[in-house]
């Protein structure tokens, strides 16, 4: 009993770092799609890395929350999941 239960735990605390690592990557992956659009623009590459930036963060940002959103439900999922208690 207390072997499921630790398992449970167990899965949680994973899925948590599996969805913390998928927003890290998220946030990654903007920050170097902001990158190359400057590098490939040119000069004033603080003001364009800025925009580019807040350009690709709110061309990502409605699957980020979807994908968050679909983590949360899992782990709702996995904290009530009857087959883990007794």
């Amino acid at each position: 009993m207390a072997d499921e239960k630790e398992l449970s735990e167990a899965l949680v605390r994973a899925f948590k770092h599996i969805r913390a690592m998928h927003a890290i990557l998220a946030a990654l992956m903007i920050d170097v799609a902001a990158i190359r659009k400057v590098v490939l623009k040119g000069p004033k590459p603080l003001r364009r890395y800025r925009h580019a930036l807040a350009t690709e963060t709110d061309k990502v940002k409605p699957l980020i929350d979807t994908a968050m959103r679909a983590y949360d439900e899992e782990l709702l999922q996995l904290r009530s999941c009857s087959l883990w208690r007794n």
